[in-house]
């Protein structure tokens, strides 16, 4: 308490104010245990002596109490060298104590009622606050005018100490809340609230009136100073009470008036109302860590040892035994030797180090002392013998953390004695031992851990069983037990979890007022080398709690903040590693991803000044993602956890110089993909695929998900999320943080914070679209007409899934496709099945109700036809993934990047597209064009069985040996188009085997006068048979705002480098025009097959409009048609403006697919040389004239290349102005697919302008027509 409340004074001063603080406590602690209601003459016959003490009128009867003896030698030891007045002063305000308090008992006896403001005048008296300020000041002169700010401490104390207690109320009590339920007739939510606020005012009034006090009294020296001081002393008192378990903490119900009608703004109200409370008035965000069997067992082995303190023994036990039923291995195992050592199992030691080799991932080099530790933690509890082979040989602690110095020093210690070799340890060693555990820095707990206090303990106790500093630390651990009577791994974090709670706090404006408080608490528990500590008191600064703060302070106010920022960024920058990782503790220390993350989020502000530290840190970063997705969890059990903190580390170095946004995006999207992939059924999230879901773990994949995932995961991980709530608005959940490692420990309102986090972006969900500002041409800002047909109501009530209207959150998202020019298109309903019998009830309620329906698989529509004014049934909620035994079974809304993840991870591949973020349904429907086109054929090629729900509302499972029209039907689907026969829910597909085979990615450029050779040279070398299979490339130029890049080849080869370059020489030999670059870059197969780096993400960068038209390249293009084609380009390259680009692709086809004959699958280009693809972008403030001229060039190029190329195209580039359609798609294909159509929807349920139409009866015309919805 004394350090807390006066950290500044010396050690004997320290030592009488802790002297005043227990002789307070153990008095007030008197009453509180008297057995039932006590008296007004009980509470006088107790303070009665002790004013006669402090006044000087004798102790009278009592006087040979031992509590009055206590405060007679007490008395006489603060008195020594006080200014004049004091003593009187001093007896005044004790005897002014005395008096309140037995008026208070007196109340209680009578049964009265007080007002607030009786209440108030009379708590601010029975608050030991004054008399406790009077003795810290004793040594100074009486200043002026001070009765106002000893006044504002009490009162903020003593209603703090009200609030904190406001969910548990004891018979008879009285107290602030208690008064204001009442007097305003309010629920005790409302109460504390109105209490917090006076809280506010009163902290408002105190620097009011420090501010006066130093305005009129300039002439007194340091008044400025001392205001300061009573300002320390009044947040030091609060958090002693906190951190000693004075308070009880709880919090009471919190209700939300029912004006509020969306549920997620409901649930981020009641827990902001949560959250307004716990802040503390210094600006702290405290909690309590909950009670943990490793660090209990310790105490309970230190007391037995000692012999002392036989009801703690008999509660430790207790709480142990009750808690070995549903026990983990290793708790078991702890539990087991604390209470029956005779049962501890011979393997206990093996046992033990099994748990220790499972987090060695996290942990770098330290595997080995944490394996001893555990073995001499085993020794303390259970006697498990040890050997003087598993003890940790000697280390300087100068390059080890304090927790490390503690750690390495006792488990040596423990070995040295345990096995008969105490000379193994230095007389140096076990000096340094105890110098280290006699700091406390004035904390209850050594450094604010117990573990490592009590091993320290432990290991002193067994050499020095009388060391004066273990009963002064036993004092300090019983004080610091949870609630539950268990002892906690650390008695607070309050630093840590202020910075993480105020940068939450900053997006809710009803919270945003207490940041500045919390600001300045954060700022000056900043160290001298710059970091932060995660606790107040702690002396070893880390990483983790360094970013969080600087992440904090900078959103804050960076102005204000720069200093602490500046140095901030210089300690960062000194624990860097060569690698760019970032360690937890110091320079030289394994790196540590979550560090790294944090340390780029926290020097990403200071752009260009730490631009190569951040790059260097982003890289490491993104080197540490697996294939899945993933990154390896160190500080945390929670896969979400981890990519959340490595998704905001690459959203904050998007615009730092030298990082790769490409790369970043692709990583992005990996980790998207594995959040999507592994939600639960639920709607939620746990710690680890497959586990129970929870609401914290929910919370942390909910904040990427609604940024950047499907829009129908964010509403069922919200939906998931609101059912966690409980009454009190706190979102209960198991612990994610871990310490030592991989022991979990559970501070609740870490939970909290982040569900605050994700409803924030949840609640943004439901917003109009802010990404186009109002009044942009073309957008869709106009309010729905109406509400959705009241049909919808029971299709969702038939649905498992999720069915958003557009009067519900996240329909403003849902709606858009990745081409901006449909945004102005509103859907009824968007529809995200569960699974396939959530598709028969979306296409039973289209056709009965005759709803246009729209089908979407990835939005990536050219035409826009994946969305319409119906129903839009997205399938991407369809997104499971099972790869082995030579076949892939993907659900329909599985994305590119996903299902090569999943690939990878089984040593299979497939030809499946090349952006990660297109639906695997619709780019395998219209054929599919890949990375590995000429060595394994189209992506349809493959496909063995797909699962679709048709118009009749039927789900079948066609092949192509199924008989009659289902094999017709599977026939159609491979490459007829998607949407046209039916919902795809499912696909199988046969793999191929790449677990022997290498990839080299590479890229060829040419001069810019070169682009006609190029193309002429390009095509003949692809259509050559002497260009291998194993070769797949396009020839691309593009043209942004008039600055035209160069004529590039660039593709996948499957082999390594060295094979490729004669295979490149001949290319270039075919052009007949010297290079201007080639690279060739060997990689894994996920980015061989995904190309992110060359098409930006997919979705994961902007949204763009852009339009579209395709040609079939027939044979390779002679010098008339390359010279037309590489002038229309050069057109292009004179275009100028902002925010437009075009260009052409021509994607290469031949051999594989050239294997089967045209009419082996409705795929008709099979001898095709490749498929060109004409585009142009234009960004939303983009000029409408120019807009136009990139649409007229469009139209031109396409026209120009229509005599040397025919009519052809590619149905997965659909272009709206294709009349002959029909032909171009699908050739002499398409009758066979309209009777396709005409067995399976005759009615044209699934319809856009170019479906598929049915064959027309005889004699009627045969014309394509495809019914506009």
């Amino acid at each position: 308490m004394a350090g807390l409340t006066v950290p500044s004074a010396s050690p004997a001063e320290l030592g009488l104010l802790a002297c005043w603080g227990a002789f307070i406590t153990l008095v007030d602690d008197g009453f509180d245990r008297h057995p039932g209601p006590i008296s007004a003459a009980q509470v006088r016959a107790v303070l009665d002596p002790l004013v006669a003490v402090v006044s000087g009128t004798g102790a009278g009867a009592a006087g040979d109490t031992p509590v009055v003896a206590a405060l007679e030698e007490l008395w006489e030891r603060t008195c020594v060298g006080t200014e004049p007045g004091w003593r009187a002063r001093f007896a005044a305000c004790y005897a002014s104590f005395a008096d309140a308090t037995v008026q208070e008992a007196r109340w209680g006896e009578t049964g009265h009622t007080p007002s607030r403001e009786e209440y108030v005048r009379l708590r601010r008296r029975t608050i030991t606050v004054s008399p406790l300020l009077l003795v810290a000041e004793r040594l100074a002169g009486a200043w002026p005018s001070t009765e106002v700010l000893h006044e504002v401490c009490a009162d903020v104390v003593a209603w703090t100490n009200d609030l904190m207690d406001a969910g548990s109320r004891r018979a008879g009590e009285v107290t602030l809340v208690e008064t204001l339920v009442q007097e305003r007739n309010a629920d005790r939510g409302e109460a504390a609230a109105i209490v917090r606020a006076m809280i506010e005012e009163r902290l408002e009034d105190f620097e009011t009136a420090a501010g006066q006090l130093t305005a009129r009294h300039a002439q007194v020296e340091d008044v400025r100073s001392r205001a300061g001081r009573v300002r320390t002393f009044m947040y030091g008192a609060v958090a002693w009470q906190y951190e000693s378990g004075r308070y009880r903490a709880a919090l009471p119900h919190q209700r939300v008036s029912g004006d509020l009608s969306d549920p997620v703004e409901s649930a981020a109200v009641r827990l902001e109302r949560r959250l307004a409370l716990a802040v503390a008035p210094g600006g702290a965000l405290p909690d309590r860590c909950a009670g943990r069997v490793l660090e209990t067992a310790l105490l309970l082995a230190l007391l037995r040892t000692r012999g002392t303190h036989r009801d703690e023994q008999r509660e430790l036990t207790a709480w142990l035994d009750d808690r070995r039923e549903g026990a983990d291995r290793l708790d078991a195992l702890l539990i087991d030797a604390c209470l029956s050592p005779h049962t501890l199992p011979a393997d206990a030691a093996d046992a033990a180090s099994l748990v220790a080799d499972g987090s060695d991932a996290g942990v770098g080099g330290r595997g080995r002392l944490k394996r001893s530790m555990l073995h001499a933690v085993l020794h303390v509890l259970g006697g498990l013998r040890l050997t003087d082979e598993d003890a940790p040989g000697p280390a300087s602690t100068d390059t080890l953390s304090t927790y490390s110095s503690v750690h390495l020093l006792a488990v040596r210690v423990l070995y040295a004695q345990a096995t008969g070799y105490p000379y193994a340890v230095t007389s140096g060693e076990r000096f340094h031992l105890a110098d280290l555990l006699d700091d406390t820095s004035g904390r209850l707990l050594w450094e604010a851990s117990a573990t490592t206090h009590l091993l320290g303990l432990n290991a002193l106790q067994s050499y020095r069983a009388g060391h004066p500093l273990i009963e002064r630390a036993v004092t300090g651990l019983l004080h610091a037990r949870a609630h539950d009577g268990g002892m906690p791994f650390l008695d607070s974090q309050d630093v840590w979890l202020s910075a993480v709670a105020g940068l939450g706090f900053l997006g809710r404006p009803a919270l945003r007022p207490y940041t500045s408080r919390m600001g300045e608490f954060v700022a000056a528990r900043q160290a001298r080398d710059g970091g932060w500590p995660f606790a107040g008191g702690v002396r070893q600064t880390d990483v983790d709690t360094a970013a969080r703060c600087m992440e904090f302070l900078h959103a804050l106010d960076a102005h204000r903040y720069r200093r602490h920022l500046r140095r901030g960024a210089a300690y960062l920058a000194a624990t860097a590693g060569p690698d760019g990782g970032f360690p937890t503790w110091l320079e030289g220390d394994e790196p540590d991803l979550d560090m790294t993350a944090g340390a780029v989020i926290a020097l990403a502000p200071f752009g260009e000044e730490y631009a190569p530290l951040v790059a260097t840190a982003t890289g490491f970063v993104l080197d540490a993602q697996h294939a899945d997705g993933t990154w390896t969890p160190s500080w945390t059990v929670s896969e979400p956890s981890v990519i959340l903190r490595a998704v905001d580390a690459l959203h904050a170095a998007r615009d730092v110089p030298g990082i790769d946004r490409t790369r970043t995006a692709a990583a992005t999207a990996r980790a998207v993909a594995r959040l999507t992939s592994t939600q639960q059924v639920d709607g939620g999230w746990g710690p680890t695929p497959g586990g129970d879901s929870d609401a914290l773990s929910t919370a942390q994949a909910m904040t990427v998900v609604a940024r950047y995932g499907p829009p129908h995961a964010a509403s069922t991980a919200t939906a998931h999320l609101l059912a966690r709530q409980d009454e009190f608005g706190r979102f209960p959940a198991p612990p994610d943080q871990v310490g030592p490692r991989p022991l979990p420990f559970d501070f609740p309102v870490v939970a909290d914070l982040h569900a605050l986090t994700a409803l924030h972006h949840a609640g943004a969900l439901a917003a109009p679209d802010h990404r186009i500002p109002a009044g942009t041409p073309g957008t869709a800002h106009r309010k729905p007409s109406g509400t959705s047909d009241p049909g919808c109501s029971a299709l969702e009530s038939s649905m498992r899934g999720v069915l958003l209207r557009p009067e519900q959150a996240a329909y403003e998202q849902a709606r858009l496709l990745v081409n901006q020019r449909f945004d102005d298109i509103r859907p009824q309903a968007i529809a995200y099945p569960a699974d396939v019998q959530d598709v028969v009830e979306c296409v039973n309620f289209a056709r009965t109700g005759r709803i246009p329906l729209a089908l979407r698989s990835g939005g990536h529509s050219y035409a826009g036809y994946s969305t319409g004014p119906g129903l839009v049934l997205d399938v991407s909620s369809l997104n499971t993934a099972t790869v082995g035994g030579g076949q892939a079974l993907f659900g329909a809304g599985v994305k590119g990047g996903q299902a090569h993840l999943a690939l990878a991870a089984a040593g299979a591949g497939l030809p499946l597209g090349r952006c990660p973020t297109i639906g695997l349904a619709g780019v395998t429907l219209g054929g599919g064009l890949s990375a590995f086109t000429r060595a394994w054929g189209l992506a349809c090629d493959h496909l063995r069985e797909v699962e679709i729900v048709t118009a009749d509302g039927h789900v079948r499972r066609v092949r192509p040996d199924s008989p009659g029209p289902d094999g017709d039907l599977f026939w159609a689907l491979c490459g007829g188009g998607g949407g046209n026969f039916g919902v795809v829910t499912a696909l199988e597909f046969a793999t191929e085997d790449i677990r022997d085979l290498s990839f080299t990615r590479f890229m060829v450029t040419w001069p810019d006068t070169a682009t006609a050779a190029v193309i002429q040279g390009w095509t003949a070398w692809n259509a050559d048979p002497a260009t291998p299979r194993a070769v797949s490339c396009a020839f691309e130029q593009l043209s942004d705002s008039g600055m035209p890049s160069l004529p590039t080849v660039t593709g996948t080869f499957i082999g390594a480098p060295a094979d490729l370059q004669p295979v490149l020489d001949r290319l270039t030999a075919a052009v007949g025009r010297s290079e201007t670059d080639r690279v060739t870059v060997p990689c894994d197969y996920t980015r061989a097959a995904s190309e992110a780096d060359r098409w930006g993400g997919g979705t994961w960068g902007p949204r763009v409009a852009f339009a579209a038209k395709s040609h079939i390249v027939r044979e390779p293009l002679g010098p008339v048609s390359s010279t037309d084609m590489a002038a229309a380009l050069e057109k292009l390259h004179r275009f100028t403006g902002v925010g437009g680009a075009g260009g052409l692709l021509i994607d290469a086809l031949g051999g594989a697919v050239d294997d089967r004959p045209a009419h082996a699958t409705a795929f008709p280009h099979r001898s095709a040389v490749g498929v060109v693809q004409y585009h142009s972008y234009w960004h939303r403030f983009t000029d409408r004239a120019h807009v136009d001229r990139r649409l007229t060039w469009l139209r031109e190029v396409h026209a120009t290349m229509q005599p040397h190329l025919g009519t052809g195209g590619y149905t997965n580039g659909m272009d709206p102005e294709l009349t002959e359609w029909a032909v171009a798609y699908h050739g002499e294909n398409y009758p066979r697919m309209q009777r396709v159509k005409a067995t399976h929807d005759p009615e044209q349920l699934f319809t856009f302008p170019q479906a598929v139409t049915p064959q027309p009866a005889p004699g009627a015309t045969g014309t394509p027509r495809g019914r506009q919805v």
